[in-house]
């Protein structure tokens, strides 16, 4: 008995020395401050009892456990923050949109104010006008004049006009200006030769332009900030109707004159050189055939965005599409990526742009690629420099480019 009980306690002390090892092992990888802390206070760990050195290593993992869910929460709070900050700049970037889409739409009311001024100029004129024609028509009754009452009352400076021996091509030319809203004035001069049977406009033409300009009937503006277009060449001057102009073409017709073309779309497209690209493009696809709606309205997409096509044309065929109008200028790369998804989604694949020059024709093609990636797409480009000079693409169309991915 006293050599099995001599054998168990050996067995005893060497486990207690192995579990005393290892849990000083332990305190050493987790706790090495607290063991030379008591090494130099002269407590060295080998000398105490296992279950106090138990008791330590449970207390140093639990404040290494501590310290670990103190970073880690550190750790979240940091992900929170920069979550927090990416929001942020989002939403500065929106209000940076907004502040941009407000101030498109204060330029549109300013815009609009200015016609409603002109309006009312029009309206006072057109009143001053039948009180004119009411006191005529009172002295007529009265014998002071023997003027025919269905003779309509003008303005001195009408009835002036009306005794120039020009005053019937001159006035046919107002009329034909009023009646289609033309501003271009090549455009205007080709349609007045037309219209009086000119061969070619030339100084004839220009001289009438000059005497409409000179009764203050019409106005000659520019409102390019360089010369040279993207399309070739000079930008055109552009006409409008005055106050008075508008004035004559009521007491020529008794009827208002149609809105101004460039006037109508400038509140479209914002900037003067964009909007004259499309009334371009828009002659060069009613030439070959197309109709043509300058003013189409803007498409709700199933996502619930919003498409504004700049032109919608209908195909011999009675097929509706989408035209987009564009020039050779630098871009938001990711509103043009915006754009060109909104396309895709509203014209099902088929898309039809028509740019400046061939420059950019080449920089459309390489967005819409990158853009669209693999999807299956129809995209017919074209390019009013190069069709001008006389280059024209399949069976002589005007699509000078058409790549079909199915």
């Amino acid at each position: 008995m006293l050599s099995i009980q001599t054998d168990l306690r050996e067995q005893a002390e060497t486990r207690w020395r192995k579990a005393q090892r290892v849990l000083v092992s332990l305190l050493e990888t987790f706790a090495p401050e607290e063991v030379d802390q008591r090494l130099k206070n002269g407590r060295p760990l080998d000398h105490l009892p296992v279950d106090e050195l138990e008791q330590l290593v449970r207390q140093q993992v639990g404040n290494r456990l501590h310290q670990v869910q103190r970073l880690l929460n550190d750790s979240q709070t940091a992900q929170r923050l920069q979550n927090l900050r990416e929001q942020l700049e989002k939403l500065i970037a929106q209000n940076e949109e907004l502040q941009k889409e407000n101030k498109q739409l204060q330029d549109r009311i300013n815009r609009l104010d200015a016609k409603k001024i002109d309006m009312l100029d029009q309206l006072a004129a057109l009143r001053a006008v039948s009180q004119e024609k009411q006191q005529i028509m009172a002295e007529q009754k009265s014998g002071i004049s023997d003027q025919n009452e269905s003779d309509p009352p003008e303005p001195a400076w009408m009835a002036i006009w009306r005794q120039v021996e020009t005053f019937e091509r001159d006035a046919s030319v107002l009329k034909m200006i009023a009646e289609t809203g033309l501003a271009r004035r090549p455009v205007i001069e080709a349609q007045a030769a037309e219209l009086l049977g000119i061969k070619k406009a030339g100084g004839s033409l220009q001289a009438l332009m000059t005497r409409l300009e000179d009764l203050h009937l019409i106005e000659r503006f520019r409102p390019w900030t360089t010369d040279g277009a993207g399309t070739g060449g000079k930008f055109p001057d552009l006409v409008r109707l005055t106050d008075q102009g508008r004035l004559a073409y009521w007491l020529l017709t008794n009827q208002q004159p149609q809105v101004n073309e460039y006037d109508l779309l400038l509140e479209r497209h914002v900037s003067p050189e964009h909007t004259l690209l499309n009334l371009q493009a828009a002659d060069v696809l009613r030439e070959a055939g197309y109709q043509v709606d300058l003013t189409p309205p803007e498409i709700t997409l199933p996502d619930g965005g919003l498409f504004r096509p700049d032109l919608v044309i209908v195909d011999d065929q009675g097929v509706t599409h989408f035209v987009e109008v564009e020039r050779d200028v630098d871009k938001n790369l990711e509103q043009r990526q915006a754009k060109w998804r909104n396309f895709y989604q509203a014209s099902g694949g088929r898309m039809f742009v028509v740019c400046d020059n061939r420059s950019c024709m080449r920089n459309i093609r390489s967005e819409i690629n990158y853009c669209l990636g693999n999807r299956p797409l129809v995209v017919s480009l074209t390019n009013l420099a190069d069709l001008q000079t006389g280059k024209r693409g399949e069976e002589d169309g005007i699509w000078l480019e058409t790549r079909n991915r199915g």
